[in-house]
Formats: structure tokens, sequence, C-alpha cells
């Protein structure tokens, strides 16, 4: 699960496979932060820290998931 800084706190970017019909969207959206298990057809995050640069895209990918899958989670 990726990790990002978004106003000096750490967020977890999570994808919640129970909503995902792995229609691909978020990997349109952000190709390197996304991926899809061939076999389950289920998108997941990468487990990298994020530069803080792309919280644009990465909400624009949570806006654009048709099935609300994916979400930030705060930490700590």
């Amino acid at each position: 699960m990726a990790e990002i800084e978004i106003d000096g706190e750490m967020h977890r970017l999570l994808v919640d496979h129970d909503l995902c019909m792995g229609t691909r969207v978020c990997i349109a959206r952000l190709p390197g932060v996304f991926s899809v298990d061939d076999d389950s057809n289920l998108s997941s995050a990468s487990s990298d820290v994020l530069d803080p640069a792309i919280i644009a895209a990465v909400r624009e990918a949570i806006d654009d998931c048709p099935q609300e899958a994916i979400r930030l989670e705060k930490l700590g």
C-alpha cells in the first residue's frame, strides 16, 4: 500500500478489493502507482512512498474510480 504525505501528515493509499471491478481506470491515471493482478483482475497500489507532488493525480484517480474502491487513510 502506497503512502503519501499530505499537509505534513502521512496517508496510506488503499484499494478495497471488495469494491474493485478491475476497470483499470486507476492505471490509466497513475500507471506507476497502481497495478492489476491478471489472475484476480483486482487493482492494488504500489508499496512505495509517493512524491507529494502527485497528490492532485492521486485525488483524480480516487474520484475517477467508478466503484469508489480507492481511498486515502490517515496514518497515526
